[in-house]
């Protein structure tokens, strides 16, 4: 199975299957300024490294597995990164003055190493979690292994222009050549993980609405939807809502329509920052209002263009 390198995707995929929707990608560069993070192709941003790499992509086209910066003559040498590992950080050795005050002694940061539950089952093409290492998972005799995984502890730190991880020393200006640093540690794949229980908030979306001669359409407002976990089901008077977005958010909400619809004409679909519903009208009349007892929803009849 070949890799694809496209930004945000790194999904392993079969030529044969390889079509004009597949991927799903980043067409921009990174862009991290003032504590915030995210894709100059795109509006969402984050303050953590992790949400970043969360962040799905913008555009859907076919999988490449072309190496980036192909024909570059100004790509970062990485070489240096070949050979050995980085040295992890470690704490400077203190003089016998230092050594002898009574000085409060700065704990030392530990990195929590993950491991998958025993005996959970795994599907192939899964990719490990752990920071950078981008190995998918074959099988149990070939993916599994106390040595396989090259990966960082730690977290990703930027300061000052430079990029690099909690964990060991390298640094790099550049975001390729910072994803390209070798892991400073050696264990087994991650795949699957101890799955957190997940804090959520449940919440009431904002939305509003207009409708042309034969259509409503609804915009419920969330950002960062998460469109594996999210649900619109439509039905001939109501519609019901599970959005997860943003950090462990929920909205649960159910619309409940001033007039009937033909759900085989109707649809959504999922923005960086709403959801678009598209309800067909039973019958092409104007609706007063979006729900059956909405008092201060009012809508105009906007025309098609």
């Amino acid at each position: 199975m070949l890799t694809c390198t496209r930004n945000g995707c790194g999904q392993s995929y079969e030529e044969t299957s390889n079509d004009a929707m597949a991927c799903q990608y980043h067409p921009g560069k990174p862009e991290f300024r003032e504590g915030v993070k995210g894709w100059t192709c795109c509006k969402p941003r984050v303050h953590s490294f992790d949400d970043f790499l969360e962040i799905g992509g913008c555009k859907l086209g076919s999988h490449s597995s072309e190496p980036k910066h192909k024909d570059d003559p100004f790509k970062a040498d990485l070489t240096k990164y070949d050979d050995v590992l980085p040295e992890p950080l470690e704490a400077p050795v203190p003089t016998t003055e230092e050594a002898n005050a009574e000085k409060p002694q700065k704990p030392q940061a530990k990195h929590v190493v993950d491991e998958d539950p025993a005996g959970v089952q795994i599907k192939p093409g899964t990719k490990c979690k752990r920071n950078g290492c981008d190995a998918t998972y074959e099988s149990a005799e070939r993916s599994r292994g106390a040595e396989q995984c090259q990966f960082h502890p730690g977290k990703a730190l930027f300061h000052e222009g430079t990029k690099g991880w909690a964990c060991c020393k390298p640094r790099a200006t550049d975001f390729e050549e910072f994803m390209q640093i070798k892991g400073c540690r050696r264990g087994e794949h991650l795949f699957v993980g101890t799955q957190p229980v997940e804090q959520t908030q449940t919440e009431k979306c904002r939305r509003d609405f207009y409708q042309l001669a034969d259509d409503v359409v609804v915009s419920i407002y969330a950002k960062q939807i998460n469109r594996e976990k999210s649900t619109v089901a439509i039905d001939s008077n109501t519609v019901d809502l599970h959005l997860v977005f943003g950090a462990g958010r929920i909205c649960n909400d159910t619309i409940r329509l001033h007039g009937s619809i033909d759900p085989s004409m109707s649809s959504y679909e999922f923005m960086s920052t709403k959801v678009e519903i598209r309800l067909r009208k039973a019958d092409p009349v104007q609706w007063p209002a979006l729900e059956q007892d909405a008092e201060s929803t009012q809508s105009s009849l906007r025309q098609p263009v």
